[in-house]
């Protein structure tokens, strides 16, 4: 049994179903494991669009798959929910336009902004603990320091000098008069979570060395990895976009030809029955009923019928007896008379 529905339909309705369930999983992961990387890293709009995506693809491909089960022909003005099929369509087009949009004005600016929002955290990382969360979470994760190199943390006033460093005598030497811890600006350290392991040398590395940490910095590595997630979602927004229209353009396309073709096959044997053996080429019409038996006597004298054997036959006059009628005699002596 053939189905009635365009294979590229079929296929294409299978792919966004995947999608969409790709879509929404994907999405909820990031959001859930690393929601304040996508917020410092401006991607948490297009990872929204991401969802939102998926969860309006998800009840209108399982609404074209169902009909496609059923062997019913998918109708674009079927309702989906609350809304026709083909508005639906459209509504996935433009949000996964304005996403492939998004997504590739965030990979033109992308090596300034990755800059920006590194140099910011490594600023703030004593001040705000998101930024201090979000630096460890990412050096730890990707092996490596600081943006370029480990060195960035020497420009910046990123440590807690009372409660990092209580543990150096010279720290912690109280002042004579003020009562105040005497704190050394110490300027060749980075965080913990720069060590190769558990524990390591983060301090003095100007003269202890830097053998127990990661040296190369986290700008190139995060650059790569926003770059190909923004790639990945920009081929999957385009992707969606073409087989979404071109779904679109098949179904309205095959709907419009079948309502031409009812078109124009109308016939007047729609509405009544008309024999196809009607005398259109019959001399005059007849009008009064009361001359019916006058016109179809002129109709046989004029218009002999031919019998199977082609004679034609005419009209006799007939003579019927009757015992009241007179014979030619009798009227004869009436007349004499």
């Amino acid at each position: 049994m053939t189905s009635p529905n365009h294979p590229f339909v079929v296929w294409g309705s299978c792919y966004l179903w995947l999608a969409s369930m790709f879509a929404i999983t994907w999405s909820l992961l990031l959001f859930i494991c690393v929601g304040d990387m996508l917020l410092l890293t401006g991607t948490d709009i297009i990872n929204a669009i991401v969802l939102l995506s998926g969860i309006i693809m998800l009840p209108t491909n399982v609404h074209i798959l169902c009909n496609i089960a059923n062997g019913r022909k998918i109708d674009h003005k079927s309702k989906v929910v609350c809304c026709p099929l083909w508005l639906c369509i459209v509504w996935i087009i433009i949000i996964n336009c304005l996403g492939a949009g998004l997504c590739m004005h965030k990979v033109y600016s992308l090596k300034q902004t990755t800059a920006e929002k590194m140099n910011k955290t490594i600023k703030h990382y004593r001040s705000v603990p998101k930024y201090k969360h979000f630096i460890d979470n990412l050096q730890w994760s990707l092996k490596c320091c600081g943006f370029n190199s480990y060195r960035d943390w020497f420009e910046h006033d990123w440590y807690d000098k009372i409660r990092d460093y209580e543990w150096d005598p010279q720290v912690n030497k109280q002042s004579s008069k003020g009562g105040r811890r005497d704190v050394k600006t110490v300027s060749d350290s980075v965080p913990l979570s720069c060590c190769k392991s558990g524990s390591c040398i983060s301090n003095y590395l100007l003269e202890l060395g830097t053998h127990s940490i990661n040296t190369k910095g986290c700008g190139k590595l995060m650059y790569r990895i926003i770059l190909s997630s923004m790639i990945a979602h920009l081929i999957m927004f385009l992707s969606v976009v073409i087989v979404e229209a071109l779904i679109l353009n098949i179904i309205t396309r095959k709907e419009l030809q079948s309502e031409d073709k009812k078109s124009r096959s109308f016939n007047v044997r729609h509405i009544m029955s008309v024999n196809d053996h009607f005398g259109t080429s019959t001399p005059s019409i007849q009008i009064n009923p009361d001359e019916s038996d006058e016109f179809d006597k002129e109709i046989q004298y004029r218009h002999p019928i031919n019998t199977s054997s082609r004679q034609v036959m005419t009209m006799e006059p007939v003579m019927i007896d009757d015992e009241d009628s007179e014979s030619p005699k009798e009227a004869k002596k009436w007349d004499d008379d």
